[in-house]
């Protein structure tokens, strides 16, 4: 759960006095020229609130952030069409479809994987996505 918020952007943080940027960058500079990733990015944020739960955007320099009642996801667009996906569980996930697991935390780790097409954004991503939402939702 959170325990502190930035007085500077309100972004909440487990660790009070969290290193952070404030700055944000807008949504659709993260997808110029790269408008199949564009669209994955669509239908995975479509799946995810019809099949896990509300989200909230923040798209920062770096990356793109889903919230939950937490933060539980970034995205990453790279080429044209790839997304990568990077979200914390409280293990390493054992699959061909993972290219890095490394732990956060004593009980964290941050697992990544790259979507490339529709069929990407299938029931074992989206469990997963799920397993990731609700390890950060307030109780």
């Amino acid at each position: 759960m959170p325990k502190w918020t930035c007085p500077e952007c309100h972004r909440q943080f487990a660790k009070k006095g969290q290193q952070h940027s404030c700055a944000t960058k807008p949504l659709k500079d993260h997808f110029t020229n790269k408008l199949e990733a564009y669209k994955l990015f669509q239908l995975l944020l479509k799946k995810i609130e019809l099949q896990i739960g509300k989200i909230k955007i923040l798209s920062i320099p770096c990356c793109i952030h889903l919230y939950g009642s937490y933060d539980f996801m970034a995205i990453l667009p790279k080429m044209k069409g790839v997304l990568e996906l990077r979200f914390a569980l409280d293990h390493t996930l054992k699959n061909k479809r993972i290219f890095a697991s490394v732990p956060i935390s004593s009980t964290s780790h941050k697992n990544c994987l790259r979507i490339t097409s529709a069929i990407d954004i299938d029931a074992e991503l989206l469990g997963w996505l799920k397993q990731s939402y609700s390890m950060h939702v307030k109780e």
